[in-house]
């Protein structure tokens, strides 16, 4: 079972899940302060700076933001959510990378063709929360030891409910991702279609 189908099955019973990010104040103000240099890891703070989805984030916006988010630590090759599963998270790379495959045959166990290497500070899984009844349109496996911060269709909506501007702001910035991500996917397919038309005229 991947990740995302366990954690869908475990909220939908009700169970507490017990992995929020949910950072105290002063520990975050102290991540977000000039003196946190001295510390060797990379605070949540400056992490989130770097997520151009967040970028528009004032910093109180980024704390309220992470009370919302999930933490896991993956093990390598370990499932983060398979293709034909009901989409469900958006996810962060924290540390480590992700790899992404598609055309998966069937029920036969083949995790299908590699399409992409995601690493830190790359985002995916975003039409898990915004496409009602999506369905993963590519199976995404831990490349390495992974840390990933997430968030789930219910923690939206409490976000939403919670503090409405910031849950706005995290969907419309959200949504921008898909525009942006359908454009790019468009010029592709006019690109290979010019190139085939090429083709054609020189067989």
């Amino acid at each position: 079972m991947s990740y995302e189908k366990d954690m869908l099955e475990r909220i939908e019973r009700g169970e507490q899940v017990n992995d929020r990010l949910d950072i105290p104040l002063l520990r975050y103000l102290w991540d977000a302060s000039p003196l946190s240099f001295i510390t060797s890891r990379e605070s949540y703070h400056d992490f989130f700076k770097r997520i151009t989805v967040l970028s528009s984030f004032s910093d109180n916006e980024i704390r309220l933001f992470t009370k919302f988010l999930h933490h896991r630590d993956f093990q390598t090759n370990e499932v983060i959510f398979k293709q034909g599963d009901s989409g469900y998270g958006f996810y962060f790379i924290f540390s480590g990378a992700v790899n992404v495959y598609a055309n998966q045959a069937g029920s036969s166990g083949e995790i299908g063709e590699f399409v992409i290497k995601l690493e830190k500070c790359q985002y995916f899984g975003e039409m898990g929360l915004l496409e009602e009844f999506n369905r993963r349109s590519a199976t995404a496996i831990a490349a390495e030891n992974t840390i990933l911060l997430g968030i789930f269709k219910p923690d939206l909506d409490r976000m939403l409910e919670q503090y409405p501007v910031l849950g706005a702001k995290f969907l419309r910035e959200t949504a921008l991702i898909m525009a942006n991500r359908m454009g790019q996917l468009t010029r592709e397919i006019v690109a290979l279609k010019k190139r085939v038309r090429e083709l054609d005229l020189k067989a």
